[in-house]
Parts: structure tokens; sequence; C-alpha cells
């Protein structure tokens, strides 16, 4: 990275559903975990901003199948904020999160500044309405919200609907390939998005097919990068609320980051869903720490 690294603190859990009655989503602690780990030592980033959530509700009484609905959009508003700030002052935001509904932050942060394309690295392809959610949770419905498939209160907030266009967004690693119940919008694949799932992305040869695709959505668009932890094998990385087998390795994740930057069009990241409850010893934490600094210093 030839810029300066501001570190964005953004934990929230409103986008997922309680894991047990009474229980709050463990991913609001992850920011916490990670500098306790050492991530903000190795990256010695040049500003370290804590942006608090509002607070979290399992909101089982929701009118539309989304908990925490309006929080979401409030959060997505000071996000922004300070999302902004950086891009403008020529820094690179990397956000911790939380759970991915801080997408929405990024999403509304990039459309202000003008047009700006997204990459996907996600296990899930978090595209699908509310209707279609067993858990009425946003970080499962975060994509489609980011490209204006939703209600208008999270996907048109300033009237700038949609934040991405589908057509430049590319979509990496998702594996979870079980039918929803049939609904208004279209498959990840038929949306017109640049859809890879990990089996092809395998098929093609993951690192340079993802440097590949990446290098042509760099020639139409800057963009961001989200990384649901969640798209690591799950013998890695089991800390999150929506396991599944397989998975990508740690040096794969690497190649489509590196690849990432090296296009020079790469204008920020997120990382999302780690849960520290999960990670009992602080292991996982100190791993994926290690990992996240070695992707800013190669």
């Amino acid at each position: 990275m030839n810029r300066q690294l501001d570190l964005l603190e953004a934990p929230s859990n409103l986008g997922l559903r309680p894991p047990s009655p009474g229980v709050e989503p463990g991913t609001r602690r992850a920011p916490l975990a990670l500098r306790a780990a050492g991530l903000n030592d190795l990256l010695k980033p040049s500003r370290i901003v804590r942006i608090e959530a509002p607070a979290y509700e399992a909101d089982e009484l929701r009118v539309v199948n989304i908990r925490n609905l309006t929080p979401i959009a409030h959060y997505a508003r000071s996000l922004a904020a300070e999302i902004s700030k950086s891009v403008r002052s020529g820094s690179f935001p990397l956000v911790i999160g939380g759970d991915c509904s801080i997408l929405l932050g990024a999403a509304l942060a990039l459309k202000r500044l003008g047009t700006y394309g997204l990459l996907f690295i996600d296990g899930h392809t978090d595209f699908f309405l509310p209707e279609q959610s067993a858990t009425g949770g946003a970080a499962g419905m975060d994509l489609a919200l980011a490209t204006g498939w939703g209600p208008p209160a999270l996907t048109n907030m300033d009237t700038l609907a949609p934040y991405f266009d589908i057509r430049n967004v590319l979509l990496l690693g998702n594996r979870d390939l079980e039918p929803r119940c049939s609904a208004s919008i279209p498959t990840a694949a038929e949306s017109g998005a640049d859809y890879w799932d990990l089996a092809r992305l395998r098929r093609a040869g993951t690192v340079s097919a993802a440097s590949v695709r990446l290098h042509a959505l760099a020639a139409r668009v800057p963009f961001w990068v989200h990384l649901d932890v969640d798209a690591l094998d799950d013998r890695i990385m089991p800390a999150v609320d929506s396991r599944q087998a397989d998975g990508l390795s740690w040096a794969e994740i690497a190649g489509i980051v590196h690849a990432a930057f090296e296009t020079g069009r790469a204008v920020g990241m997120e990382i999302t869903i780690f849960d520290p409850d999960l990670d009992a010893d602080g292991a996982i934490a100190s791993t994926l720490a290690r990992h996240i600094a070695t992707w800013f210093r190669a």
C-alpha cells in the first residue's frame, strides 16, 4: 500500500439474529479482540477511529423482515461520514466489523463521492430479499441492499439508490448453493454481477482468475473490498455465525487481496463476521490479525 492507512472500528451486530434467546451476537467485540491480538500494533495506522453502533435489539416484532432496520440506517450514515473523510483525504480506510450490514456505510459513502465498484469475497452471496430470509438479518441481505433491492429505508438513503451498479460487482467464493424461496429478485448468478462461486473459481485457478476479473473491474471503476471471513475454510475460521464446509485457504485469500491492491484501484476494505465469542482462547483472533497485517505489508 502506498497510502496512509486509516483503521475504522465498526463494532456492529445489528444485522444478525441472536445466537440464542437473550444473547447478543458477538461480532460487536471483533474490533477489540483483534486489537488485543495485536492488529493495531502490527498495522500502525495513521488514524484509528471507533464508530460506536446503536444498541442491539432482537427486534422480534419487526414489520419488515429486517432486524434493527432503522438503527442500521442510522449507523450506515455514521460510518459513511468517516469513510468519506478517509477516502477524500487520499487515505485507505480499513473497516474492522462487525457484521456484513456495515457494507451499507461504505456503499453510501462511495455513492456520495462518485461511481465505484465492489469486490465481494464471501462464503454467501447475501443477495436476497427480506421475504427470503429465515433470520431477518441484514447481514444476509447486504449485497442486495447495496445494489438497490429491498426496502427504501436501507436501499435509497439520501435518494442515492443503487449505491453500486450490479454490473460493477465482482462476487468471489460463494459456496452456499441451497435454494431459497422464490421472490422478485434474480439469483446472484443471474443478477448481472461478475459471479464466480468457489467451485468455478477453483476450476479456473483461484488467484489467476480473480486477478483477471479484478483488472477488468479496475479498468471500469475504482472499487471497495468486502471480505467476510466466512469465505475462509471452516477448518481455519470456525468463529463465524453461519458455518459451512470448505472455503478458501489463507494463501488463496492473500492472493486475491494482493491482486486487488495491485490494480491500484482499491479505495478501501472491510472485514466482517469474525465472532470472538466463538474463539475461547483467542487463537483465531491472533491468526487473523497476523494475516491481515501481512496483506498490508507485502
